[in-house]
């Protein structure tokens, strides 16, 4: 059979980074054997499960183009691929088990559940479920039922080991008595999370269950299930957790760092090295890579290369992988993570909305160029308004300031419009050799002849390369900042980006 995966969220909330690695491994398992990435919703949880929350799920998984064979939306085959519209399938296996003796219905009250629970931990045994209603007679369940008491199917567990042969943690045992006879279906009529994915699986004929290792005290009873329907178990593959500083489960507390998806969506990192950062937290590539493509990944992935210890989670590695990717990418590709932002969070006073604002009026080639030249001094996106600002309508900053208040720094500006007006062409090579003979018509040289101009074109004393900002400026508002620094007023107003 080809290899087919699934990412089953609960659409209860916001797509977890840790599920979005979860994912994105399961993603690139499929594609390097040829087979089928699923997606299925389990929202069985009624009262916290949203359609708004399986959008946003879905919606994040698109912006990590993680592009999914079967699943909600598109459908697919084995569907329905929403665990509230199957049910009916549920039921039926329940009743099937029931049949063969495999699973029994219980008619114990939460209440006395609980009690039970409590006894056996003040006594220190395992609080499992105690059996009472495994061996009742058919008469003594009919008169249970005559009662209105809540009625639960459970399954009977056989008190033997179970072995699994995990892709990532090698053997693992699981003793009898680890697991008492456990719920399959809920007075309520739905199911349970082991039942429920169980049947999925086997139904969707999944093949490779690749998870996070909190799942692992599921898989006795999934083996169970297994066993009981007669179907042939995936292989099972649970990855390490992602982890806090303090090597805590990465989870949404005051004072942590974001855990959504979307949170780092909005804080204007990129899709390319948010997933690049997940893969490597528990994967090792073989090598000292630290920046891998997503080629690259395709080829160097292996379940075999994933280890059995949580990764920390580092925000400030993740924000230099991210500052990479856009040091690296042309200014079209910078204008379409930026796009595709603003698409996704048009609130008036985000970055977002302020970068379109700046960037109005100008033609497609003109706003990429601005981008190519002001990525070099951003991190995220949400840094590109500030950048942008002060190349087109900022004031000097105070070192920008200081340097042309010198009367050397002014001749330069002076000399350098001088040679500027005199240009036939205008063009970065043209810029380049009109700089080069100022500081050798005025004996200067380093930062005594590009600090001046740099201060004079954008207001600070570091970024791009000089004819890089001479170009995207172009030639008239190059003339004017020239002219006014070497008559020694300002050509800019007050910084945009302190509104």
């Amino acid at each position: 059979m080809s290899v087919r995966v699934r990412f089953a969220p609960s659409p209860t909330g916001w797509l977890h980074v840790g599920g979005a690695r979860t994912a994105y491994f399961n993603w690139l398992f499929a594609r390097q054997n040829g087979g089928a990435f699923v997606i299925r919703s389990e929202d069985t949880d009624v009262e916290r499960s949203s359609p708004e929350s399986e959008r946003g799920v879905l919606d994040d998984l698109r912006w990590l183009d993680l592009d999914y064979d079967e699943g909600p939306e598109v459908g697919g085959p084995w569907g329905p691929y929403r665990q509230s519209e199957r049910l009916s399938i549920y039921r039926d296996r329940s009743e099937l088990l029931l049949a063969q003796g495999a699973a029994y219905p219980c008619f114990c009250t939460d209440e006395e559940l609980a009690a039970r629970r409590s006894e056996a931990l003040a006594a220190g045994r395992p609080p499992h479920y105690d059996g009472r209603c495994r061996s009742l007679s058919q008469a003594e369940r009919e008169a249970a039922r005559r009662e209105g008491r809540p009625e639960s199917i459970r399954f009977a567990v056989e008190a033997r080991e179970w072995v699994l042969h995990d892709l990532v943690r090698g053997e693992v045992r699981f003793p009898p008595g680890m697991v008492g006879d456990f719920v399959l279906m809920r007075s309520s009529g739905l199911p349970t999370y082991n039942f429920a994915v169980t049947v999925d699986d086997a139904a969707m004929h999944i093949t490779h269950v690749i998870r996070a290792e909190e799942h692992l005290a599921n898989t006795p009873r999934q083996l169970m299930l297994y066993q009981a329907m007669s179907e042939e178990p995936p292989a099972f593959a649970h990855v390490p957790l992602i982890l806090n500083r303090d090597r805590s489960k990465m989870s949404k507390r005051e004072g942590e760092t974001a855990v959504a998806v979307g949170d780092w969506r909005r804080a204007g990192y990129v899709p390319e090295a948010l997933l690049g950062y997940l893969a490597l937290l528990g994967f090792h590539p073989g090598d000292d890579r630290e920046i891998l493509s997503r080629a690259e990944l395709l080829e160097a992935f292996s379940l075999a290369r994933v280890g059995k210890s949580g990764s920390v989670f580092d925000p400030d590695k993740l924000r230099w992988m991210n500052a990479y990717y856009l040091h690296h990418a042309t200014g079209a590709r910078i204008r379409e993570w930026a796009e595709g932002a603003a698409r996704h969070m048009p609130e008036p006073g985000g970055w977002a909305s302020r970068l379109e604002r700046l960037t109005l009026g100008q033609d497609r080639e003109t706003k990429e160029a601005l981008l190519e030249v002001v990525r070099g001094n951003v991190a995220t996106l949400a840094d590109l308004p500030d950048e942008i600002a002060s190349l087109l309508d900022a004031a000097p900053d105070d070192e920008s300031a200081a340097i042309l208040a010198s009367a050397a720094a002014r001749d330069v500006c002076k000399t350098l419009l001088e040679r500027v007006d005199a240009l036939a062409e205008w063009n970065a090579e043209a810029f380049k050799s009109a700089l080069r003979s100022v500081g050798e018509s005025l004996g200067v040289k380093g930062r005594d002849l590009y600090q001046p101009v740099r201060a004079a074109l954008t207001g600070r004393l570091h970024g791009p390369e000089l004819p890089m900002i001479a170009m995207v400026l172009a030639r008239e508002k190059v003339v004017q900042r020239l002219l006014d620094a070497a008559q020694g007023s300002s050509h800019m107003t007050a910084k945009e980006g302190s509104e």
